[in-house]
């Protein structure tokens, strides 16, 4: 009973990420073909632009740290 409920809420789950992303891929169509773009460059500088907002940080600083404390 609970590996059902557990599948079902997966289930969900996922099917609201398809409804989101058939909702970004829709509103991105629209958009490129307001602006009489190609899709993929409304695409690319959607991405960009959401990824330049989001604070990653620098995945890089755990390695560079690890590295200074074995010399």
């Amino acid at each position: 009973m609970a590996t059902r409920k557990k599948e079902a809420i997966d289930d969900d789950t996922r099917d609201a990420s398809l409804r989101v992303s058939k909702r970004m891929r829709d509103s991105l169509k629209a958009t490129a073909a307001v602006m009489g773009r190609p899709l993929y460059d409304v695409t690319n500088e959607a991405i960009n632009s959401y990824l330049s907002t989001v604070k990653l940080g620098d995945p890089l600083q755990a390695i560079r740290r690890g590295l200074r404390g074995r010399k």
